[in-house]
C-alpha cells in the first residue's frame, strides 16, 4: 500500500512538473507571420521582411514565399521589435511589436509602397548642409 502512495505521488509530481514547463515555454515564446502586399493589394513573392529586435539590434531577414507569407518563430515576448518589408526600391512602412502585445501569435501584414519619386535636388550638387 506503501509503494502504491509513493507511484501514485511521483506521478503526480512528474505531471506538475512536465505542465509546469510546458506552460513556461509557450508563455516565453511567439510567432510573428503575415503577408507581404503591392500597392494593389496582390502578395508579393521574394520581398525582404526584416525584424529587428530593438534591445539587441540582432536582426533576422527571411524571404516571402509565392504567396508572399513569411513567419519568424521563437521570438522573445520580453523583447521590443520593428519589422519592415523591402524588394527593390520599394518599402513598406516601419511596424513596432512591444513587449506588453500578449499575444503567442501576431499577424502583421505588410504593404511595400511605390518607389518614391527623386527627392527634389537629387543629382545636383548639395552644398549646403542644414
Amino acid at each position: 500500500m506503501k509503494r502504491v502512495t509513493c507511484v501514485r505521488g511521483f506521478c503526480v509530481l512528474a505531471a506538475l512538473v512536465f505542465c509546469a514547463s510546458a506552460l513556461a515555454q509557450t508563455s516565453a515564446t511567439r510567432t510573428v507571420r503575415g503577408q507581404v502586399l503591392d500597392e494593389n493589394e496582390k502578395p508579393v513573392e521574394r520581398a525582404v521582411v526584416h525584424l529587428t529586435n530593438l534591445g539587441t539590434k540582432k536582426k533576422l531577414s527571411v524571404a516571402t514565399d509565392k504567396d508572399g507569407r513569411y513567419q519568424f518563430s521563437d521570438l522573445s515576448r520580453k523583447d521590443d521589435f520593428e519589422l519592415v518589408a523591402e524588394l527593390g526600391e520599394r518599402k513598406s512602412r516601419t511596424r513596432k511589436i512591444s513587449q506588453f502585445d500578449s499575444r503567442p501569435l501576431v499577424f502583421v501584414h505588410l504593404k511595400l509602397e511605390p518607389a518614391k519619386e527623386a527627392e527634389e535636388g537629387k543629382g545636383k550638387k548639395n552644398d549646403e548642409y542644414r
